[in-house]
């Protein structure tokens, strides 16, 4: 008898390893050597030769991954969804030129494999169909419609995984009213793995910036030593844009951002850019190389810039946009959601 039961407890214990174990087959073209692979903050290896490579390794739940590689040349890379189970990807690398730099993109693609990535493949591939019907709709229509999508998807998948990543990555699209209410919904197991957790932040980060509450006082020093606080632009619209020079996405966002600064300043419109940077000289560089003729301060803290902590800024690019009596309007928007606000109130 007792042996059974050692038995049983051995298979089940097994079980609950093998349910929580995921096996990634990948394939990278002509690539022979190492490749990286970053997960649960940890950075591990595999070797890849005539393009093929496998990884195993053990997760509770679904979480954000990154397959990379060292190169001469600086390297970007995106994230995907790992799962326990059986993943197949595939990768591929572009190279293009940044500020006159050859840049290199390590791209992942989850091509089969995982309940969470179907659902996610399944979402987008709706809303592409439904997308297509939107023609020359406004920013403002299109993101109302992305939502409604959202929302439906919710209703048929209240549990599943995929909806609060999917919640998670558009939380600034969601009331706040909607966003407790779906993270009260969860399972405690989901509460505390990332994607909850990371949920749980952006709950947190509304509640430091309310939308039509007054902006908090915050101060710190522009390039030249010389403190600016939030309060001295009182009578503007003020857009507080968080960035760094060593953002990609913060920096192919700048020209946008210098059109409308440009069209807009005259009537009334400054924008604060409060940098993420460590290092002074990088900073002045960036904001020379991209004509970033507005107000640009920093503690230089890097990502522990007291104002980015404040509000619970936690990714960039970020921003917040205050009317003229400081009072915030919106969290987060896009240059084109930017230019539509400015349009209809300057």
């Amino acid at each position: 008898m007792l042996r059974y039961i050692s038995l049983l407890l051995l298979f089940c214990s097994n079980q609950l390893i093998a349910q929580n174990s995921f096996l990634i087959k990948g394939s990278f073209k002509d690539y022979n050597g190492v490749i990286y692979f970053k997960y649960n903050n940890e950075t591990d290896s595999c070797i890849a030769r005539n393009g093929i490579f496998a990884y195993k390794g053990n997760i509770d739940l679904p979480i954000p991954a990154s397959l990379f590689i060292n190169d001469t040349k600086e390297v970007y890379f995106n994230q995907f969804i790992l799962e326990p189970g059986k993943l197949t990807v595939r990768v591929d690398t572009t190279t293009k030129k940044y500020d006159g730099k050859p840049t290199c993109s390590v791209n992942t693609t989850v091509l089969q494999g995982g309940k969470t990535n179907a659902l996610l493949d399944s979402f987008k591939s709706t809303l592409s169909k439904k997308a297509s019907t939107m023609g020359s709709k406004s920013v403002a229509e299109k993101k109302n419609f992305y939502i409604e999508a959202l929302r439906e998807f919710l209703r048929q998948y209240p549990k599943e995984m995929a909806s609060l990543i999917l919640v998670e990555q558009a939380s600034p699209g969601f009331s706040q009213q909607d966003l407790i209410s779906f993270y009260e919904n969860l399972d405690a197991n989901v509460k505390s793995g990332y994607y909850g957790v990371s949920l749980k932040a952006a709950i947190n980060k509304n509640n430091k910036a309310v939308v039509q509450m007054p902006i908090k006082e915050f101060a710190q020093a522009d390039l030249n030593g010389r403190p600016i606080s939030i309060s001295s632009l009182r009578g503007k619209f003020v857009l507080v844009d968080f960035w760094a020079s060593w953002c990609l996405p913060c920096r192919q966002e700048n020209p946008n951002l210098s059109r409308i600064y440009q069209k807009y300043k005259s009537k009334g419109f400054e924008i604060l850019g409060v940098s993420l940077d460590a290092d002074h000289k990088s900073w002045l560089k960036a904001v020379e190389q991209d004509k970033l003729n507005w107000l640009n301060i920093s503690d230089l803290r890097g990502k522990k810039n007291k104002i980015a902590i404040m509000f619970n800024i936690d990714a960039i690019p970020d921003n917040i946009l205050i009317d003229r009596g400081g009072r915030i309007l919106a969290k987060k928007i896009t240059s084109q959601e930017l230019e539509q606000i400015l349009d209809s109130t300057l």
